[in-house]
């Protein structure tokens, strides 16, 4: 199972804090960094023109207001790719993570693809618990589908 995740925030103290959060996990997790989202895209471009699909995070993690890319455009990019070697990034797990919680905002969040939108916590141990419950339902589920595709092929092969 692929337990990295990338987090894209532009807020180097929360970087801090996060990185501090994840350390607490039981479960380790790999995790990046990247401080806005063109240089997430740029990083996702470089893995997709190499071909190194293998090295896509299992979940991203994605704040919405950062300057240059805003995360609503890095999330368009995502999920609804121009480039056809780009087309595999629609299929990574993204969870907006942001403070904005205005109904229009998160209602247009989903229309561009993403897979949970959640209000950013203030609270220490409400932030801790919020992406253990959000780390542990995405990456399962990435384990979960590669494991049933599996079943699935073996089957097929012995037809």
């Amino acid at each position: 199972m692929d337990t990295e995740l990338f987090i894209v925030d532009d807020n180097p103290d929360l970087h801090f804090l996060l990185y501090n959060i994840f350390k607490q996990f039981d479960k380790s997790y790999r995790v990046k960094f990247f401080e806005d989202g063109r240089s997430l895209y740029r990083h996702l471009d470089a893995l997709s023109q190499r071909h190194d699909n293998h090295l896509f995070p299992g979940l991203i993690i994605l704040d919405l207001n950062m300057p240059g890319m805003s995360g609503m455009q890095l999330l368009t990019l995502l999920k609804q790719p121009s480039k056809p070697e780009h087309v595999h990034l629609k299929d990574i797990p993204v969870v907006v993570m942001s403070s904005d919680h205005s109904e229009e905002k998160i209602i247009n969040c989903y229309k561009r693809g993403a897979d949970a939108y959640v209000i950013k916590p203030i609270d220490h141990e409400l932030m801790k618990s919020t992406l253990h419950s959000v780390c542990k339902f995405f990456l399962r589920t990435v384990d979960r589908n590669s494991q049933l595709s599996t079943s699935h092929s073996d089957v097929t092969s012995r037809e």
